[in-house]
């Protein structure tokens, strides 16, 4: 199928780049920490903090790297002592607050569920616990946002181009307002917005609004991804070559 729309590009997100996880760690199941992404097409992304140390900052030697001009070459790291995560600041060019708390250069300030933590004007929601609020997520395999996990924490969520989704795909192929994901009395459904290059489920195009299964695939424009419902075990996901262009 022929897809209206240029190959997806990264440029009108201030060149966030971000390492994406390896298929083995893709659908692994973790009950640790995890930061979220409150920006851009980052927003409702899932980090979980498996690692003992998570540096994050402009420069490619960070765990979590930020292509953008505001954040510091190593902005922060957050280290994981016995049973609880501490933020530590190592930038000093550059503003990091904690629940809008400006930080100076040095600080270590244990974290809290529900903390936000800002690095310039991007920030981040800390989770104590990455299983709590989570109604479902979706395990994108090929496309802009190739292994990258994001999360539904509501009984809705819109996807599309726009900056105003629950999941922002900044692909050309993909509508403003492309499909929507809703739980109805504890079932999930599906619906594509009138995209113009269609919402297909297992392989078919959605025609009026669908039953959604745990372990779907779905497919908007040049993007896949898995749906997971709540916290079920889901066989690995495996990263697929994103689909060429036309």
């Amino acid at each position: 199928m022929t897809l209206r729309g240029k190959c997806p590009r990264l440029w009108h997100v201030r060149r966030l780049t971000f390492p994406a996880l390896g298929a083995g760690a893709l659908g692994a199941q973790s009950n640790g920490a995890a930061l979220i992404g409150l920006f851009y097409a980052e927003r409702n992304r899932e980090y979980p903090l498996r690692i003992p140390v998570m540096s994050v900052g402009r420069s490619g030697a960070n765990t979590l790297t930020i292509r953008d001009e505001r954040i510091a070459a190593h902005h922060v790291r957050i280290e994981r002592e016995n049973s609880r995560h501490v933020l530590v600041v190592t930038a000093s060019e550059a503003v990091t607050t904690l629940n809008g708390r400006p930080l100076s250069t040095g600080e270590r300030q244990p974290l809290q569920d529900g903390d936000r933590i800002g690095l310039a004007d991007l920030e981040f929601l800390f989770i104590g616990d990455h299983r709590i609020g989570v109604l479902s997520r979706l395990w994108v395999v090929s496309g802009v946002h190739r292994g990258k996990t994001f999360r539904i924490a509501g009984p809705e969520a819109r996807i599309g181009r726009a900056t105003d989704n629950d999941v922002q795909f900044p692909d050309r192929s993909v509508s403003r307002h492309h499909c929507r994901i809703v739980r109805d009395e504890d079932v999930w459904w599906i619906e594509d917005l009138e995209s113009t290059n269609g919402t297909i489920l297992g392989g078919a195009p959605i025609l009026a609004r669908r039953q959604l299964h745990h372990g779907d695939q779905i497919v908007v424009g040049y993007s896949k991804f898995v749906f997971q419902e709540g916290e079920q075990p889901l066989e690995n996901p495996k990263l697929e070559p994103s689909p060429p262009c036309n």
